[in-house]
């Protein structure tokens, strides 16, 4: 029950979920992460500010796209995960876990350092790599 809109990113690919009374299961969700996860960015991002709940089903395709994205050296970014969800993402291996991050900016800026953790992601930005 959800409707996602895709958008390519510099390094990343961002899908935003709103809820969608016409579909009756998660198969645009599934569709747009397996898309996602064949193009060549470093990170997916996953939007949630639009929606309330997840069912079971979306909670476990993201934690499965997590975990085959983290064998690929990339990463699942979640953002505004609603709160009666969250628990389902913590407290598990470093394999399983995607990265929830409390906003887009937050997302982007870890993206950056991603992609290149030896320089800043903006000007002024002072973090240094030892």
């Amino acid at each position: 029950m959800l409707d996602v809109h895709r958008e390519v990113l510099p390094n990343g690919f961002l899908l935003i979920l709103s809820p969608d009374t016409s579909s009756p299961d998660e198969v645009k969700l599934t569709r747009a992460l397996h898309r996602a996860s064949r193009s060549d960015k470093t990170a997916i991002l996953v939007d949630l500010s639009l929606v309330d709940t997840l069912s079971d089903e979306v909670i476990d395709l993201l934690l499965a796209y997590a975990f085959m994205l983290h064998a690929q050296e990339r990463r699942l970014i979640l953002c505004h995960v609603p709160q009666p969800a969250q628990h389902h993402f913590l407290y598990l291996d470093a394999a399983s876990q995607p990265l929830l991050v409390p906003s887009l900016l937050d997302a982007m800026q870890e993206i950056d350092f991603m992609v290149s953790p030896n320089q800043a992601p903006w000007p002024g930005n002072t973090r240094i790599s030892r």
